[in-house]
C-alpha cells in the first residue's frame, strides 16, 4: 500500500497538479492581498505636488500620518472608505467611497469638489461652528456664517441622513475591527433614537413634545433603523390635521430629525481638535456631545443647550451663546466621567449621573437631611438657557411649504428653574415654557394634571395639556400646551434659599426672536408658582417688524392672539412652615464653622463645610463631639 503511494507521489503527472495548485493558491492569495491594498491611496494622496496641481492642496496627507491621527496601526484606506484602493484613476478609486457630508440649509447634500475649499479641520473663532467652512474676509478674517448648515459623518446614509446601520457594520463593526461594539450600541436608546421614535402623533403615545413625532421614522424598536422611511406616522399625523400634510413633507421633517442623532463617528472622531482631519478619540469629549463643531441641531447642542436650555459647555455652545460654563468644565471633567456605561454596552450612556463618587461628604451629609429628597441640581442649577417659546405653524421646511415649521428660536434665559416633583417624590429644577400647534383638527379638553411622559421614570420629562382654541386669524384650531422639561446644567454655587421658599416660585424669561420671518425682537414674561398653580404673566414684546409681505404674525407669534391661556391650577407650592427657623439654624451653624476656621487646613475645612452646609445638624455635631471623622481629620495633619 505504501508503495503504491509512493510510486504515485513519483509521477511527473502528480508532481505538476501538485505544484499547480501551490501556484494557484499563492496567485490567490496573492490577489486577495493585492485587492485588499490602498497602494493607489496612499500613492496619489501622498503626492503634494500632485494635489496642488489637481487643485485639492488640502486633501494631501501620508499613510503615517493618517496611522497617527487615527491610533489604528495597519489598516488601509479603503477597510474604513471603501472604494477601490488599487484603482489608479479617481473616478473608479472613489466609486462608493464613504465621506463627509456636507449639508446647505435646505438639507441638500452639496458636492465638496465644488462648495469645500477647505479640509475637514476646524477653522474661525466660533466653537459651536468650528467644522463648517467659511469665506474669509478682506482682512483674512473667517467670517461667521456658512453655506453649510450641518458636517455629518461618514456613516450617515445619504437619503435619510440618519446613522446607517449596515455601514456601520461594514466599517466600524468589520470582524477584526469593532464588531461587539457596533452591535451594542445600535440596541441603546441613542443608537437607536428609541425615545423620538416612540411619538407617533402629536398626542400619541405620550402627548405633545417640544421636538414633535417621528414624521416619517420607522416604527419604535430597540435596534438601529436609520437607513430608510416609513409613513405610518405620516397618515396617523394627517388625521390629527385640517391641512395637506404629504408623505414629501413628511420626509423634509424627518430629514433635519435624522440629522440630530449619533452614530459611532459622532462620539469617537474629532478633527474639532485641530489635531489632524483623521483623528480619531477612545473616550468622547465634551464638545462631541455638544456636536463637535458642527453647527447647532447635531447632538446635545440641539436637544441640551436649546431645548432644555441646560447648557454644559456654555459660551458659543449656549442658545443665546456666552453663558457661564459648568463649574466641572474648568476641571476638565467631561460628560462621560459622571454619565457612565450601562450594562448594554457601548453606547449605552446612563441619562442619571451620581456625585458621591467625588464629592462624598456632601453625599454622606445630604443623604440623612432635611433636603435628602432635592436633587443636588435643584439648588445648584441657578440659570438655564435656549428656547423660551416654540409655536409650530405654516412655512418653509427644506425650501418647501410645511404645516410644520418649528418657530423656536425665542432664544433667551430662564431664571431660576422652578422646582417640582418627579416620579419618585423627588424634587427636580425644569425649565417650563409655552408651546402650541396650528391647524389641530378636533378637539383636546385641558387638564391641570402635570403628565410624566414616562410614568416609570425612564425620563423626567412632564407637560400640561391646555386644550384647543379658536378665534385666530388663521391655523385654527391651536392645539396648546406647558412644556415641562428637567434641567441639570450648568453647577455653580447654590441658589439662595429665599428663591425657593418664599410666598411663591418665580422665573423670568427674557429672549429675543432671530427667525427669518421678521426682524429682530425683544420681549419677556414672568411664571408664578405655588399652591393654587402655575401662571405665565406678562408676556410682552417690542414692536413686531414683518420681514417680508408673506410672512404672518399668526404663523410663528400666535401668542399674540392666544392670550392668557399659558396656567394650571397644578400644585407648585415647595414645603417649608418651619423656613425661618431652619435658615437661623443654617446661619447658627455655618458661623460656628467660621468661627474654627483657623484650626484647620484648607482640605480640612472644606470637608467641614460640605458637610456642615448640607446639613447643618451633623455638621455640628461633628464639630463638637469628635468622632472617627475628627480622628482621621487629625491623622491627616
Amino acid at each position: 500500500m505504501l508503495g503504491d503511494i509512493g510510486k504515485l507521489f513519483s509521477r511527473p503527472v502528480f508532481l505538476f497538479l501538485l505544484l499547480l495548485q501551490f501556484v494557484v493558491a499563492l496567485a490567490l492569495a496573492g490577489y486577495v492581498y493585492y485587492g485588499n491594498s490602498s497602494a493607489e491611496c496612499v500613492r496619489c494622496h501622498s503626492d503634494r505636488e500632485k494635489m496642488e496641481k489637481l487643485g485639492y492642496p488640502y486633501l494631501f496627507m501620508t499613510a503615517e500620518q493618517v496611522e497617527k491621527e487615527t491610533k489604528h496601526r495597519g489598516v488601509a484606506c479603503h477597510e474604513c472608505h471603501f472604494g477601490d484602493g488599487r484603482a489608479k484613476r479617481a473616478e473608479e478609486a472613489h466609486q462608493g467611497m464613504l465621506k463627509a457630508v456636507y449639508l446647505g440649509h435646505n438639507a441638500e447634500i452639496l458636492n465638496r469638489k465644488d462648495e469645500v475649499e477647505s479640509a475637514l479641520v476646524p477653522t474661525g473663532d466660533d466653537a459651536l461652528r468650528s467644522m463648517l467652512p467659511k469665506e474669509v474676509d478682506e482682512d483674512g478674517d473667517y467670517m461667521e456664517d456658512s453655506w453649510v448648515r450641518n458636517v455629518l459623518y461618514h456613516d450617515r446614509n445619504l437619503e435619510a441622513l440618519g446613522y446607517d446601520p449596515d455601514l456601520g457594520k461594514k466599517a466600524c463593526g468589520q470582524r477584526a475591527c469593532h464588531p461587539r461594539e457596533v452591535e451594542q450600541f445600535s440596541r441603546t436608546i441613542m443608537g437607536s433614537n428609541f425615545r423620538q421614535r416612540t411619538m407617533r402623533t402629536w398626542l400619541e403615545p405620550y402627548g405633545p413634545q417640544n421636538c414633535g413625532p417621528s414624521f416619517a421614522d420607522t416604527p419604535a424598536a430597540r435596534k438601529a433603523v436609520g437607513n430608510r422611511f416609513d409613513f405610518r406616522n405620516q397618515k396617523a399625523i394627517l388625521e390629527e390635521l385640517n391641512a395637506p400634510f404629504s408623505e414629501a413633507q413628511a420626509v423634509a421633517k424627518q430629514k433635519y430629525c435624522n440629522v440630530c442623532h449619533a452614530g459611532c463617528l459622532d462620539c469617537h472622531f474629532a478633527p474639532f481638535k485641530g489635531e489632524g482631519a483623521h483623528l480619531f478619540g477612545k473616550k468622547p469629549p465634551a464638545e462631541s456631545c455638544s456636536g463637535g463643531g458642527r453647527g447647532s441641531s447635531m447632538c446635545h447642542s440641539g436637544s441640551m443647550e436649546r431645548r432644555r436650555g441646560d447648557s454644559y459647555l456654555g459660551g458659543d455652545f449656549s442658545a443665546p451663546p456666552g453663558m457661564e460654563p459648568d463649574v466641572h468644565v474648568k476641571k476638565k471633567i467631561v460628560c462621560v466621567d459622571c454619565h457612565l456605561t450601562g450594562p448594554g454596552g457601548m453606547g449605552d450612556i446612563q441619562r442619571r449621573a451620581t456625585c458621591g463618587d467625588c464629592h462624598l461628604e456632601a453625599e454622606r451629609s445630604h443623604a440623612e437631611s432635611l433636603h435628602r429628597k432635592v436633587t443636588c441640581e435643584a439648588c445648584h442649577v441657578e440659570k438655564v438657557s435656549g428656547y423660551q417659546m416654540t409655536y409650530w405653524g405654516p412655512g418653509e421646511v427644506a425650501g418647501e411649504p410645511n404645516p410644520f415649521k418649528k418657530y423656536s428660536l425665542y432664544l433667551g434665559t430662564f431664571e431660576p428653574p422652578l422646582l417640582m416633583k418627579d416620579q419618585q417624590g423627588v424634587w427636580i429644577p425644569v425649565k417650563i415654557w409655552p408651546h402650541s400647534l396650528g391647524n389641530f383638527d378636533g378637539e383636546v379638553p385641558g387638564s391641570d394634571e402635570v403628565r410624566f411622559r414616562w410614568p416609570d421614570g425612564e425620563t423626567r420629562d412632564a407637560y400640561v395639556m391646555l386644550g384647543t382654541f379658536d378665534g385666530l386669524p388663521g391655523n385654527n384650531r391651536q392645539l396648546a400646551w406647558l412644556e415641562i422639561e428637567q434641567v441639570a446644567h450648568p453647577f455653580s454655587k447654590s441658589r439662595t434659599c429665599e428663591s425657593c421658599h418664599g410666598p411663591l416660585q418665580v422665573a423670568r424669561s427674557a429672549w429675543t426672536f432671530v427667525e427669518e420671518e421678521a426682524e429682530e425682537f425683544s420681549g419677556s414674561y414672568r411664571i408664578e408658582a405655588g399652591r393654587e398653580g402655575l401662571h405665565l404673566v406678562d408676556l410682552e414684546s417690542e414692536e413686531i417688524r414683518l420681514a417680508s409681505e408673506s410672512a404672518r404674525l399668526v404663523d410663528f407669534a400666535p401668542w399674540l392672539f392666544l392670550g392668557d391661556i399659558w396656567k394650571t391650577g397644578a400644585d407648585f407650592s415647595i414645603p417649608g412652615k418651619n423656613f425661618e427657623e431652619e435658615k437661623r439654624r443654617y446661619d447658627t451653624a455655618v458661623s460656628e464653622l467660621e468661627r474654627v476656621k483657623g484650626r484647620m487646613n484648607e482640605k480640612q475645612w472644606n470637608r467641614r463645610r460640605s458637610v456642615m452646609v448640607h446639613n447643618p445638624e451633623m455638621g455640628l455635631l461633628e464639630l463638637n463631639e469628635p468622632s472617627t471623622i475628627e480622628l482621621r481629620i487629625r491623622n491627616e495633619r
